[in-house]
């Protein structure tokens, strides 16, 4: 196939300039003329150019000027100026205002131009070439950013506290990152994020990762208790202080010398307690209830709450120099709509926690290629080991479209549940779930005989009939049916990825996978 010739554009007002340029050009580049700058400007417009030669002195826009309009709009473009000897103080314009690579004298000879030309097309290629070169670094720089925080994240989830922060999705990569950061740091941190969601886990991980391991880590619930008793607990407090104080006894703060304070739901303090937390936080010394006497602690604190506490600062409902005394560094934990794609690594986890502690030790469930390897009442249920119970397709299907609420705690009670609920069948089926996240799909469970349904769990998708004939193997029919529900899905949202992959529960890159296995085509 032969090589696109580079497009040389020449503006002069002398037609026969323009002809004979074109003839003594024309076998080596394709070629365009113009008689001035505002026809040259509709010809850039059209296609792309690799170099332009133009002339000094025209009738209304100058060379000079052009070339100019040329490097703010066509910066890529190579421009060659073409001057008579007495026009020196045009080059020295077009250099300034047009930034030219080379110009031309009139008369000039056939080689110069030759020269000049091939020079001007080389370099246009240089130009374009590094450009490239430029994307595919940025591209790869970003891909090993994102290798690396992925390295990072899994090195972290096998280490020391954090085996209990579950999760690869890019949300949990992000947050443990900074934990990690986080390790050496002595800095207050604020924790956010919605109930059941883990703060405290991630309290506990930063404690037990960081130096102050060996020291105490003591957590208070400041919504539980009214302020009369949360500044007892907190601060301690004299014999004598208060009906029923029959002896001093210390407070929390102190008991955590050396180590890590969790204050959780610290936006349910009232303002008299922020105020005296405040001075806590400020001087570093505490004042027991009744008592007259300073007692300096070295402890670090970690706070927590589901509050939106900028807002409460609006609302003076809480202090604003005691937020930003917290929120030295602040945190975020994701809820668990925002990580769908752990609920498998999640659901594994529980189920060998909570088998452990009923009694059903060995109990996996499945893990992210849950749907389409199938589950049966005799007990080989998905990703089970031999004699284990398991989660069924369908039930993990559940799982991931259920919008969870109570995040990670809800998880964990729904899979303890679903134990108690499955006796001592191997398999765990969407019958087994709570009422409240049956209720919220229409996937049939595979125990039914009559199953003919194979619904979405999204309002997004429309179910009907999968029709799978009744000889396939098991793992071939549950591939059938995964197979027909991500075709509707796909129908559906119009060939949509993103839009299918959100109706479907899935991350955009598991959804890429599954179309890739079954050969299905998207946007």
């Amino acid at each position: 196939m032969e090589a696109r010739k580079a497009t040389l554009l020449i503006v002069d007002d002398e037609p026969a300039i323009v002809s004979s340029l074109i003839r003594s050009l024309e076998d080596d580049y394709h070629c365009l003329g113009a008689a001035n700058a505002l026809e040259a400007r509709a010809l850039f417009a059209a296609e792309p150019i690799t170099c332009v030669l133009s002339d000094q002195r025209m009738p209304g826009e100058s060379g000079s000027e052009f070339l100019a309009w040329v490097k703010e709009k066509y910066p890529d473009t190579v421009r060659i100026l073409i001057t008579g000897f007495s026009d020196f103080e045009s080059v020295v314009s077009a250099v300034n205002k047009g930034q030219i690579y080379h110009f031309l004298h009139k008369p000039w000879e056939p080689i110069q131009l030759e020269v000049a030309i091939r020079q001007a097309v080389r370099l246009h290629d240089l130009i374009v070439e590094n450009r490239e070169l430029q994307i595919q670094l940025q591209a790869r720089n970003q891909m090993l950013e994102r290798e690396n925080l992925q390295f990072k994240a899994e090195t972290i989830l096998a280490t020391g506290a954090f085996k209990e922060m579950i999760g690869l999705s890019p949300a949990m990569q992000k947050l443990k990152v900074k934990l990690q950061a986080l390790l050496p740091s002595q800095s207050t941190v604020l924790i956010t994020g919605e109930s059941g969601t883990g703060k405290e886990l991630v309290a506990r991980a930063l404690h037990f990762s960081g130096a102050r391991k060996d020291k105490p880590f003591v957590a208070q619930n400041c919504a539980a208790l009214p302020d009369s008793i949360l500044e007892s607990e907190l601060f301690g407090h004299v014999k004598g202080a208060f009906t029923h104080a029959t002896e001093t006894r210390l407070g929390i703060i102190e008991s955590a010398q050396g180590g890590t304070l969790f204050l959780d739901e610290v936006g349910d303090m009232s303002l008299t307690m922020q105020a005296k937390l405040l001075r806590f936080l400020q001087e570093g010394v505490i004042t027991q209830v009744g008592g007259r006497s300073e007692r300096r602690v070295d402890v670090r604190v970690i706070a927590a709450t589901h509050r939106d506490l900028e807002a409460m600062v609006q609302d003076k409902t809480f202090r604003e120099d005691l937020y930003y005394r917290l929120a030295v560094v602040p945190l975020r934990t994701p809820a668990l709509r925002e990580r769908r794609e752990d609920i498998p690594l999640l659901a594994e986890h529980f189920l060998r926690k909570k088998a452990a502690k009923l009694g059903k030790s060995g109990v996996a469930a499945a893990g992210s290629g849950a749907v389409g390897n199938g589950g049966d009442r005799s007990g080989s249920g998905v990703g089970s080991a031999s004699g284990a119970p398991s989660l069924s397709p369908e039930a993990m299907s559940l799982l991931s479209a259920h919008g969870f609420p109570g995040n990670v705690r809800e998880l964990e009670n729904a899979l303890e549940y679903a134990l108690n609920m499955c006796g001592d069948r191997k398999v765990l089926f969407p019958e087994d779930l709570p009422d409240r996240i049956q209720g919220n799909s229409h996937v049939t469970s595979a125990r039914d005989p009559s199953a003919a349904k194979v619904l979405a769990g999204t309002a997004s998708v429309s179910a009907g009939d999968a029709v799978i004939p009744k000889d396939l193997p098991l793992d071939e029919a549950v591939m059938a049916l995964e197979l027909d529900w991500i075709q509707r899905a796909m129908e559906q949202c119009a060939g949509n990825i993103s839009h299918a992959a959100k109706a479907l529960g899935l991350s955009r890159q598991g959804l890429h996978n599954k179309l890739a296995k079954y050969g299905i085509k998207g946007e």
